[in-house]
């Protein structure tokens, strides 16, 4: 007998049916399943998560039209991507907003913080009716980040009958080769390239000694330093040669001799012949002693091959001294000149030079043989030079002498191999160098660059012109400038918008 629960239950089927009949009119009277709410919650989740997506999407690609036009600044149009620089107001206290042509010349003129551009509707800006362009024409688009730069290690190789391979780049392509020499010919004297030695705190770095002219007898000096005769000597370029110092020349006015010939002050004492004079010499155990104002001064190898070679003012003897005499020793006279103290070994391959300056130390120049592709000159026709820098990578440097250890004038050298000297001190500040510690570049090394515009906080303020078009303007602007960019009588750093 069934139960009240089976009852009840048996009127809740058939009600379901009832309703489910009415609802659906599913054929054949088929149930239709009733529907879990949980499916709804899922969806209506679903559909809450995607609202939200799309809200935040929105809100990244819809720029802040809110915009301070009396706070300098740098805006892109969302539609054209066309950079402007907002200036400060004018005189009359106008809103400026002047069209820029490159990133450079706005960070020059706001600053490095102030160069992040806010993306605005080019509606937007039309309504602060923009003036003329500005920037500097030919600055580079963008300049390195000072964690891109790469100070040291630039190497300059050549060969006989190439042109010059000039390569920028943090990977070492080179061999050190500091008992090397070379015997190069440029515009028709011979010089002798090859590093110093180490004096004191001094560091070796490399220099050019330039050989005697017409001197007999010459072949059997270089012979003796172990180095090509002249018939040998590769022809190199000026511009090649002038990236070393100058060293003492390997002749007679490389010895600081003062006095030469004049009889000794320590003539007939302990055992220095009565006749010794400035100049004369004795060899005991191969070392070649050479008497100075001062003493008997030891000769290096590399100053025994020269001396002995060398055209003298007058003929020096040899007194023949089996045993150093009992007096005060001299100092080496040829210290100046920065020799090398050995003979030398032929440098292999091709005539390289790499350049390692330090900020706070005179610039330093070594020798260097066995350059990679990346780095030789074996591609390189004659006449020709390729300046090759790593991609997004760049310097930022002081030109200056071979003898300034921190003395020079700014320059930033970007991924194309162009140079632009900076021009105030705040064109280097606001382009992000203001703290970075720029180490001497000779000017012979930073000529082998491609010499690219001067950049100016200035020039940016002005419209961009090239060097031939100074001077022209409009009949309602004659300079275009803004106002508050130099002008003539103002005496702009770097050139005047008029």
């Amino acid at each position: 007998m069934a139960t009240k629960k089976d009852l009840v239950e048996a009127y809740s089927f058939s009600r379901r049916r009832l309703v489910t009949a009415f609802v659906s009119g599913a054929p054949g009277g088929r149930e239709v399943e009733p529907t879990r709410p949980g499916r709804t919650i899922i969806g209506g989740a679903a559909l809450a998560v995607l609202l939200l997506a799309g809200a935040a999407i929105a809100g990244v690609f819809k720029p802040d039209v809110n915009i301070d036009w009396e706070q300098p600044g740098l805006v892109q149009s969302k539609e054209k991507g066309a950079s402007y620089v907002v200036l400060e107001p004018d005189a009359d206290g106008n809103p400026q907003v002047r069209p820029v042509i490159n990133i450079t010349s706005a960070q020059l003129i706001l600053g490095e913080e102030d160069s992040v551009p806010e993306v605005v509707p080019q509606a937007e800006i039309d309504t602060m009716t923009p003036g003329a362009d500005i920037g500097i024409l030919g600055a580079p688009v963008t300049v390195p980040e000072t964690d891109d730069l790469i100070q040291t290690g630039w190497t300059a190789c050549t060969d006989d009958g190439q042109g010059l391979r000039f390569d920028v780049s943090d990977t070492s392509r080179v061999t050190a080769a500091p008992d090397a020499g070379l015997l190069v010919k440029s515009q028709g004297s011979f010089y002798v390239i090859a590093q110093s030695r180490p004096e004191g705190t001094e560091t070796s770095r490399a220099y050019s000694y330039e050989l005697p002219q017409n001197l007999p007898g010459l072949d059997n000096t270089l012979r003796a330093l172990d180095l090509p005769i002249l018939e040998q000597a590769k022809v190199v370029s000026a511009d090649w040669l002038a990236l070393f110092p100058r060293g003492g020349a390997l002749d007679f006015a490389g010895f600081d001799l003062a006095g030469f010939g004049e009889v000794s002050d320590q003539a007939g004492q302990g055992g220095l012949p009565d006749s010794a004079r400035i100049g004369d010499y004795y060899e005991i155990d191969a070392q070649l002693f050479v008497v100075t104002r001062g003493g008997p001064a030891q000769f290096s190898e590399f100053a025994r091959a020269v001396y002995l070679d060398a055209r003298l003012p007058r003929v020096a003897r040899d007194l023949g001294l089996t045993t150093p005499p009992d007096v005060t020793a001299g100092v080496e006279p040829y210290l100046d000149a920065h020799w090398p103290g050995a003979a030398l070994r032929p440098v292999a391959g091709e005539q390289c030079a790499r350049l390692e300056p330090e900020f706070g130390s005179v610039p330093g120049v070594v020798l260097v043989e066995l350059p990679e592709d990346e780095a030789s000159a074996a591609e390189i026709d004659g006449g020709e030079r390729d300046v090759t820098v790593d991609p997004g990578k760049g310097a930022f440097v002081l030109s200056g002498g071979w003898e300034s250890a921190q003395v020079g004038e700014p320059f930033v050298i970007d991924a194309k191999g162009y140079s632009y000297a900076l021009i105030g001190t705040d064109a280097v500040a606001n382009l992000g160098f203001g703290d970075d510690d720029a180490p001497v570049v000779p000017d012979s090394w930073l000529e082998l660059f491609i010499e690219g515009e001067a950049l100016s906080v200035d020039a940016a303020l002005c419209p961009p012109t090239r060097p031939e078009e100074l001077g022209q303007g409009t009949a309602d602007d004659p300079s275009g400038a803004p106002s508050g960019a130099p002008s003539a009588d103002q005496g702009g750093e770097s050139r005047s918008c008029e």
